[in-house]
């Protein structure tokens, strides 16, 4: 028997199943892996219901039923193929899967290989990962209707492998501008966002057309924002290095250089920033002197235009003036060209401070809270 999801609910359709029924009179405490559980107790029956009776039977729904139809899909997602919930039947298939993904993304940004190749070849391994999973009958014998939730899973992984891709390239090119010093930086170059976004658009419209075929009528795109999966929404989200994260869960204390993943950058635009030497910068001149340490600095180009400066953060770690914004260090000319004036709007999108001040910042106000808990009138 086969099942799909409609409306929120469970459907049923094929051949007749097996069933077991508990008339529950009762529980017993088992150990399972080192943990206390309650096994329930009571009569049990077998039967075989059809379709139709399976369909008639009046199932319990958890509030899962509000949710739109892909966050449904994440819920199967991420109890059979991600993590933990990955069986073993197809975990090696999934490795693969994933590597294959990354050499074909790979080769797209080395440009090896068109948006139209990337979307044949998602929709080969797509249909190759959905036939392994019929093939082994997982995750159940019994049960078929995993299709969808199968071929979303490997939609995923290719968006994941696709940004994965375009991060390393482009910080690649970053690795070439910095100091040999270990010092923090940051590069953006939009033609990686540009880039990712084309290959993603190809295996997107690829894969609503196999849900068409397949007729999958509310298939969509998973909403990354909105499950906290920073890794697969876009470039700025993925370049950016924010964790992806649980909603309404605990946040790791990250640095926030891009404000805004939504926004999309001037094309032919790149920038740099790398921050102020450490006291192992200091050289010692000839005459015993020291030479000043490096100062940060930070430049921008936007086609054959370039805007640089070098500055100092000040002394005091905690203070805001610490967060330079892009915008107020660099900006292309005094030009009144609506593209200067959309790129020079485009720079207050990123921001710059010193390495650990948003961990120093939030211990501190952690501080302060637990400081003041302790008084009554707080």
């Amino acid at each position: 028997m086969n099942i799909k999801i409609e409306g929120g609910r469970p459907v049923f359709y094929g051949e007749p199943v097996r069933v077991t029924h508990t008339d529950v009179t009762g529980g017993e405490n088992m150990t399972v892996n080192g943990q206390t559980v309650k096994r329930v107790t009571g009569n049990r029956t077998e039967y075989t219901l059809n379709a139709d009776e399976m369909n008639a039977i009046g199932w319990t729904i958890d509030g899962s039923v509000h949710q739109p139809h892909w966050k449904q899909l994440e819920n199967v997602k991420d109890t059979f193929f991600r993590g933990a919930g990955c069986g073993a039947k197809i975990s090696e298939d999934i490795q693969s899967m994933k590597s294959s993904m990354e050499s074909l993304a790979d080769g797209f940004f080395d440009g090896e290989v068109t948006e139209s190749e990337l979307a044949d070849k998602f929709q080969a391994l797509a249909e190759k990962f959905i036939g392994i999973c019929k093939e082994k009958q997982y995750p159940f014998p019994m049960l078929t209707g995993m299709d969808e939730a199968a071929m979303s899973f490997a939609y995923d992984c290719f968006r994941g492998a696709i940004l994965k891709s375009a991060v390393q390239h482009n910080n690649a090119e970053g690795s070439e501008l910095a100091s040999k010093h270990n010092r923090d930086w940051h590069y953006y170059n939009s033609d990686y966002y540009y880039k990712s976004e084309s290959a993603i658009g190809a295996i997107s419209e690829r894969v609503m057309g196999m849900a068409q075929e397949r007729d999958y009528k509310e298939f969509q795109i998973p909403d990354y924002i909105a499950i906290g999966k920073n890794s697969l929404y876009n470039f700025n989200s993925a370049v950016s290095g924010e964790s992806d994260y649980i909603p309404g869960g605990l946040l790791a204390i990250e640095e926030k250089w891009i404000l805004d993943f939504d926004a999309a950058p001037p094309e032919d635009f790149k920038w740099f920033f790398e921050e102020e030497g450490s006291k192992e910068d200091v050289l010692i001149s000839g005459g015993g002197e020291d030479i000043p340490r490096p100062k940060s600095r930070v430049w921008a180009m936007y086609r054959d235009m370039l805007v640089s400066k070098s500055f100092d953060f000040s002394l005091g770690r905690d203070l805001p003036s610490e967060v330079k914004n892009l915008g107020d260090l660099l900006q292309f000319g005094a030009g009144v060209k609506s593209e200067i004036v959309a790129v020079n709007k485009y720079l207050r999108n990123f921001q710059v401070a010193p390495s650990g001040y948003f961990a120093d910042k939030a211990w501190s106000e952690s501080q302060k809270r637990a400081e003041g808990g302790w008084d009554a009138r707080a």
